[in-house]
């Protein structure tokens, strides 16, 4: 019945009203952890390309291993999923 609710609301275009404010009583927001995340991801990539880097990998190694290591880092922060294109194109351009 409540996802009936939102499919209806949603297709009147009524974004902001999705639900009752009855249905929302009690309900704890989910807290963000997106840019958490971020730094985790961040983090660990810095701290794998410096090992990297200390282990007296050449250069020409290096670059190549950076995507390798954050596209890695991300999917295991993020559970398993794989970041889209869009995900992937905002760690180089942040919109």
């Amino acid at each position: 019945m409540m996802l009936l609710t939102i499919a209806e609301r949603y297709a009147e275009g009524r974004i902001d009203d999705l639900l009752d404010a009855d249905h929302l009583a009690g309900v704890t927001p989910a807290a963000p952890r997106e840019r958490l995340r971020g730094i985790v991801v961040g983090l660990t990539v810095v701290l794998v390309m410096a090992g990297a880097a200390f282990l007296g990998l050449p250069d020409a190694a290096l670059i190549p291993l950076l995507p390798v290591v954050v596209i890695f880092v991300a999917v295991v922060v993020n559970r398993g999923r794989m970041p889209t294109a869009g995900q992937l194109t905002d760690l180089i351009i942040p919109r």
